[in-house]
C-alpha cells in the first residue's frame, strides 16, 4: 500500500452465515444482503455461507455465496447420525471461506449457525450473532444448550430490538457486550406523489375503495386468522374494502378456506411472495397497513409502511410496541388475538384517511437507514476483532 488512504481501506473479510438470503424473505435472509453494499464502502469484503434457495433461484448480488446443503426432513434426517452427517457436509462446503475470514457473522440459529460457530472456534476466527425474534422467543435450555453455547461464546451479541434483549437476559443469553441495533429501511421504500400513487392503483388492479394490506410469512404466530374473522365487521362499515396479503406459508390453505367461511373471499386476495424490490408498490397503494402478530420482536414491515406513507393497525406485541414508542403518530395499536378490536381499530385508522406524517418520514430517514445500520455494525465489527486485524474502515453519515 502507498498512501494512508490505501491502508485505511485494507479490507476486513468477513463471512456471514445465515440459513437464508434472497429471494428467501425473512429477517435473517434480508439483512446480511442489505449489509453487504453498504459495509463495502468501509473495506469490508463479504462472502456468505447460506443454504440453497427453496425455489431454486439464486441470491440477488454479486458477493460470493457458499451454498451448503440442508439437513434435509426424513426420518433418518432428524436423528443424532442424520445431525452428525449434515453438519459435516456443511462444514466442507464452509470451512475454506471461514478460514479466510477475519471475522465471522452468524445470523439466527439452526445447524449450519451451529457448525458455523464450531468452525470460527476451530479456525481461531472471532464471531457475533444477530438474534431476530424466534431463535430466543422459543429458546429451551434442555433442547437448545448447543445454541446457548454459540451465543454466549459470540463476541458481541445484536438484538433486533430492545425487548428481545431484555427477554434474552433474563434467559441468560446476553452477556455483556450485548446491543441493540434496528433493522433498517431500503430507500426504495419510499412516498409516492398522489399521482404517481394513483397510477400504482391502477396498475395493481385496485379498485377505488379501500386498501388493507399486510405482510407476513402464513404461520400461526401471524395472526392472519384474526384479520380474516375481522374483515365481516370492516365490510359492514366499508363494503368496498380489499384485503391484500402478500407472503407464503403452510397456513395458505386453511386461510383462503377461512376467507371462503367467513364469506370474505371475494374481498381477500392471497398475492404469495412478493420480491423485496417490488414490495414498495403495495405499501404505497395501500391505506392501512394491519400487523396482526401474536409474537412480533420488532416488525420492520410496519416502517416499510411508514416510509412509503401507510399508517399502521399492528398488535400489542413486544415488536409492535417498541415500534409504537418511535413513532407514535402513526401506529395504532389493539390486544392480540381480538379480531373485533383489530377491525374497530381498522375502521378508526380507515375513517382518519391520513398518509403517515412527515416528521414520522423524516425520522425513518435520519435513524434507520441502511447507510445507519452498516455504520453501528462496522463498530461491532471492529470491536471484535483482534487490533492486529483491525481495519482503521469508517462510514461517513
Amino acid at each position: 500500500m502507498s498512501n494512508g488512504t490505501s491502508e485505511a481501506r485494507t479490507a476486513l473479510r468477513v463471512t456471514m452465515v445465515s440459513p437464508h438470503l434472497p429471494p428467501e424473505q425473512g429477517a435473517n435472509a434480508i439483512l446480511p444482503a442489505l449489509l453487504a453494499p453498504a459495509l463495502e464502502l468501509a473495506g469490508v469484503t463479504t462472502r456468505y455461507v447460506t443454504h440453497p434457495p427453496h425455489h431454486g433461484a439464486t441470491v440477488g448480488t454479486d458477493r460470493q455465496v457458499d451454498y451448503v446443503p440442508r439437513r434435509g426432513r426424513r426420518r433418518i434426517d432428524r436423528t443424532m447420525f442424520g445431525a452428525v452427517s449434515a453438519g459435516a457436509r456443511i462444514a466442507a462446503g464452509a470451512t475454506g471461506a471461514i478460514r479466510r475470514s477475519d471475522l465471522v457473522h452468524l445470523h439466527s440459529n439452526g445447524l449450519i449457525v451451529e457448525v458455523g460457530d464450531w468452525l470460527a472456534s476451530l479456525c481461531g476466527v472471532p464471531s457475533i450473532i444477530t438474534l431476530y425474534g424466534t431463535d430466543i422467543w422459543d429458546y429451551d435450555p434442555r433442547r437448545h444448550a448447543r445454541f446457548a453455547r454459540v451465543v454466549c461464546r459470540a463476541k458481541c451479541r445484536v438484538f433486533y430490538s430492545q425487548r428481545l434483549l431484555e427477554y434474552a437476559r433474563d434467559l441468560n443469553l446476553a452477556p455483556e457486550p450485548s446491543v441493540v441495533v434496528y433493522a433498517p429501511v431500503p430507500p426504495a421504500f419510499r412516498l409516492p406523489s398522489e399521482a404517481e400513487r394513483r397510477l400504482l392503483r391502477e396498475e395493481l388492479g385496485l379498485s377505488a375503495g379501500p386498501v388493507l394490506l399486510t405482510v407476513k410469512r402464513l404461520h400461526p404466530v401471524a395472526g392472519h386468522e384474526d384479520l380474516l374473522r375481522a374483515m365481516p365487521i370492516i365490510l359492514s362499515a366499508a363494503p368496498a374494502t380489499q384485503l391484500l396479503l402478500i407472503g407464503e406459508g403452510e397456513l395458505r390453505g386453511s386461510l383462503e378456506a377461512l376467507a371462503q367461511a367467513v364469506g370474505v373471499t371475494g374481498h381477500v386476495r392471497f398475492l404469495g411472495a412478493v420480491p423485496n424490490d417490488r414490495l414498495w408498490r403495495y405499501y404505497a397503494a395501500a391505506d392501512l397497513f394491519v400487523l396482526p402478530s401474536r409474537l412480533e420482536s420488532w416488525g420492520t414491515v410496519m416502517l416499510e409502511s411508514l416510509a412509503c406513507g401507510t399508517p399502521v393497525v399492528a398488535t400489542e406485541t413486544a415488536g409492535g410496541c417498541e415500534v409504537k414508542q418511535h413513532f407514535s403518530d402513526d401506529i395504532r395499536l389493539v390486544e392480540c388475538e381480538r379480531p373485533r378490536s383489530l377491525a374497530e381499530a381498522v375502521g378508526a385508522g380507515l375513517g382518519a384517511s391520513r398518509r403517515s406524517s412527515d416528521a414520522t418520514r423524516r425520522k425513518l430517514a435520519a435513524n434507520f437507514s441502511v447507510a445507519g445500520c452498516a455504520r453501528q455494525y462496522l463498530e461491532v465489527y471492529q470491536s471484535a476483532v483482534p487490533d492486529s486485524t483491525r481495519a482503521a474502515a469508517s462510514l461517513h453519515p
